[in-house]
This record gives C-alpha cells, sequence and structure tokens, in this order.
C-alpha cells in the first residue's frame, strides 16, 4: 500500500487500511474460487497477517470468513519452523542475499513470530503440516509435504465442487 520496499500491504497494514486488506484477502479468494483446479503455492497469507497484526498493533483480526471460502477448495497449511538453535545458522546464510540484513540483528523476534505463528495454526479449521526444516534437507521437506498432502487428500480438488464467491 506504500511505495518503498518493505512498506505496508495486506500483511503489515495500517489500522486505517484494514478494509483495504481485506479486500485484497477477498480478491485472492475470488481467484482461487475461479480457480479451483489450480495447484496454488501462497506465501505469507492470512496468518502472517494475523501474526503481525497482533504483535506490532495487538489487534485480532478474524479470517474465519476467509478459511471457509479456502476449506471446500481443499486449501491446506504447511507451516515451516525451526528449532531455535538453528537460528542463527540460517541467518548466517541469508546475510549475503537479504535486501535488508538488519532486519536480521534480533533473531528473538523471529522466534517469538514463529511461536505466534503456531498457535495461529493450532486455530486455523485448515489442515496444517508443521513442518520442521531446521536441517534444510528441501527435498527431503517437499517429500514431507507430498506425502501429507496425499494422505489428506490436499493434492486433488474435493468433489464437493468450488465454493462461492462474491
Amino acid at each position: 500500500f506504500s511505495p518503498t520496499p518493505w512498506g505496508r500491504g495486506p500483511i503489515n497494514f495500517a489500522p486505517e487500511e484494514e478494509a483495504r486488506a481485506m479486500e485484497v484477502f477477498a480478491t485472492w479468494a475470488r481467484l482461487f474460487d475461479l480457480l479451483p483446479h489450480y495447484s496454488w503455492i501462497v506465501d505469507r497469507f492470512h496468518l502472517s497477517a494475523q501474526a503481525f497484526q497482533l504483535a506490532a498493533n495487538d489487534r485480532e483480526i478474524d479470517f474465519g470468513w476467509l478459511e471457509d471460502r479456502l476449506l471446500p477448495l481443499g486449501f491446506h497449511v504447511v507451516l515451516c519452523v525451526r528449532r531455535p538453535e538453528t537460528f542463527e545458522a540460517a541467518r548466517a546464510a541469508r546475510l549475503p542475499v537479504s535486501g535488508k540484513p538488519d532486519q536480521y540483528d534480533d533473531l528473538g523476534v523471529f522466534i517469538a513470530e514463529q511461536d505466534l505463528l503456531r498457535t495461529l495454526a493450532r486455530r486455523s479449521r485448515l489442515p496444517v503440516l508443521e513442518l520442521d526444516i531446521s536441517d534444510d534437507d528441501v527435498p527431503a521437506a517437499a517429500g514431507r509435504v507430498a506425502d501429507w498432502l496425499e494422505s489428506t487428500g490436499g493434492l486433488w480438488a474435493p468433489e464437493a465442487g468450488t465454493a462461492s464467491g462474491a
């Protein structure tokens, strides 16, 4: 919503921008409704917005309406986490490619955010896989996600059809 790098958007919106942010999420939901057989991978979605708004503004955002639209479409949540003792090594790997390295100065912020995201994921109506990526083994992690999606029916569109949306 702001014309600067790392500016405000649908995750870190200001209180006066909440209606606009909710419209962004509703627009995404409508797009998902229209393309129910497309394979979607959506990074930093509603749980990220909830976490940011709670941490930064002490505001709870209710995304029950959004999850009600995502559930019939077969959406699943994969929450990637790591053990706290592995954050330092992850930061070392990230710093050379980061456009904003100072954001990694206080790893406690990331650990607290991870804990908050875990809490929010537990409250979600959507199926959730908590995936420990502490070992940085991406192929193994991808295999665990694929196996979980297969076992939960997440690889195919639900038989019930598509959700209606506005």
